[in-house]
């Protein structure tokens, strides 16, 4: 009795000492919510995207997250990629997941349904694809991982002029389609090389025509191109394009190389096609870590993380998924950075926006994926010296066409 009596006390000698960390307080739960499309035009997109997403946020949980003291919950809403069905909606979503903290985007569709809400609703929302030249405005309460489709299309242009120094302008054409993205883009690029390129000799707009977004054949714009003497295209803006585009290529026995984003052209045409090879010379840009890239510091960790760990298939790491990855890693991040300002238990969506800027978020806090990224109230992504891979076709295989990050040209202004 005298030894049990003994240890009872050492028992409590040893829990009246109090135990410091987050660990030893209880984790708060936030819910994110996440507009996805689950039965609309891009389904097959979020398809890849949402394992992606709950793997990222998943790591970040049992990592830094049960470190912090918090655990982020995702919730799923079907916008179908529609401006109407998101804004119906959100205010769903808003009770769901009361105190919204942060959230995570789709595109284009719930930028135009929710960029006016987001500040009054004080919840920011965080985008893995480009930006738009119309968004381009201050005082946003979107992020935007990537610059413009602009500022990756014109470093992907100066690079090639750089590597083709003919003793005249490239001749640069434009194909773009009826919707506001794409007319966004075209007005942005013909500013662009009228205002900084052609006084200087180095770049001329040959042509610009307009195609369907899903369309059966190109021959009138290819045939424009051809005759016009482009050397390179901006396009095409969807995989559909980008089909017809190269079939209509190979009616006239001509390869005029395009510039286009990682998820319309090479990677999608393969994917359908079973080969890269009529893409041999094109090129892709985006300001992320390429997919051909893997000794880079974000394969590793998708390898042994969110592969080992959270058992995503390898074939998730491709041109798709790497929006979901990077919208998920800095959206974390933000949480993460914002945790440590006020605590676990203080976190609202004011606190991760005021988080978002004030500090950079560094390449090495990304996982490698992302160039460093600095915030602030002059426009929803970083122009901290954006910077883009560029990819192409060689010898049948997709490469990348430079080993280094590609900085964005600084003579990028708005339009």
């Amino acid at each position: 009795m005298k030894k049990i009596g003994l240890l009872l006390l050492a028992v409590v000698f040893v829990l009246s000492f109090p135990v410091y960390g987050a660990a030893a307080e209880e984790v708060v739960t936030y819910k994110v919510p996440v507009i996805s499309d689950f039965t609309g035009g891009y389904a097959e997109l979020f398809k890849a995207w949402v394992p992606v997403q709950k793997a990222v946020f998943g790591y970040w949980n049992d990592t830094t997250g049960k470190e912090l003291g918090v655990k982020l919950e995702l919730k799923h809403y079907d916008g179908r990629y529609d401006p109407t069905v998101i804004a119906s909606l959100w205010p769903g979503a808003l009770a769901d997941c009361k105190p919204v903290i942060i959230g995570l985007g789709g595109g284009g569709a719930d930028v135009a349904a929710l960029q006016q809400r987001l500040p009054q609703d004080e919840v920011p929302m965080i985008y893995g694809t480009a930006a738009y030249g119309y968004g381009w405005i201050p005082d946003q309460w979107l992020f935007q991982v990537r610059p413009t489709y602009l500022h990756e299309f014109a470093a992907a242009l100066r690079w090639y002029i750089d590597k083709h120094p003919e003793k005249r302008p490239v001749r640069f054409g434009v194909i773009g389609i009826n919707i506001q993205a794409s007319l966004d883009l075209v007005k942005g690029i013909q500013k662009y090389v009228k205002d900084n390129l052609e006084p200087k000799g180095l770049c001329v707009i040959s042509d610009v025509k307009f195609s369907e977004l899903n369309p059966v054949d190109m021959s009138s714009q290819v045939k424009a191109m051809i005759d016009s003497k482009t050397d390179i295209v901006a396009g095409p803006a969807t995989t559909a394009m980008a089909i017809a585009y190269m079939r209509a290529c190979q009616t006239y026995g001509v390869n005029i190389p395009t510039i286009a984003s990682p998820h319309h052209t090479i990677w999608p045409y393969a994917k359908a096609m079973k080969t890269y090879e009529p893409f041999t010379g094109h090129l892709v840009a985006a300001g992320h870590v390429s997919i051909t890239d893997k000794n880079s510091a974000t394969y590793k960790w998708f390898k042994e993380d969110l592969m080992g760990k959270y058992k995503l298939p390898e074939a998730l790491w491709n041109v798709y998924s790497m929006m979901a990855l990077n919208q998920s890693i800095l959206a974390v991040r933000a949480v993460e950075h914002a945790a440590k300002k006020v605590g676990a238990k203080n976190l609202t969506g004011r606190a991760v926006y005021e988080a978002l800027l004030a500090d950079p978020f560094t390449t090495e806090e990304l996982m490698g994926s992302l160039p460093s990224l600095k915030f602030t109230k002059d426009a929803p992504f970083s122009l901290y010296d954006p910077k883009v891979m560029l990819e192409t076709v060689k010898d049948g295989q997709y490469v990348l066409a430079d080993p280094n990050w590609v900085l964005v040209p600084k003579d990028v202004e708005k339009w």
